[in-house]
């Protein structure tokens, strides 16, 4: 059974530093804001709202760098303490009194 300190993991989110994007050039910036956020939110995107002139093909492979090493990687942490928190059982405990 697994134990959870919650003073404990509540002080060390606090802790925790907030995420902050990567540092991006204007055509992978384009790319993330045009494409990867809308398709992450399911919103549509189509090829004729695209500026095919504002980014490179360089662009695209540092986007698909960016995505496995850094918002993937983000995403499979987070999911496995979400899942880890999910599968904690609770633990009634009476109280003492003295």
């Amino acid at each position: 059974m697994i134990q959870i300190n919650i003073a404990g993991l509540m002080e060390a989110v606090q802790k925790a530093s907030p995420f902050t994007m990567p540092e991006m050039n204007d055509g992978t910036s384009y790319l993330h804001n045009k494409v990867y956020t809308r398709l992450a939110n399911d919103e549509p995107v189509r090829l004729s709202d695209l500026d095919f002139s504002a980014f490179e093909q360089g662009d695209i492979q540092t986007l698909t760098r960016l995505y496995a090493d850094v918002f993937e990687r983000n995403n499979q942490q987070a999911n496995s303490i979400a899942g880890t928190l999910r599968n904690a059982a609770p633990i009634c405990k009476a109280a003492a009194y003295i």
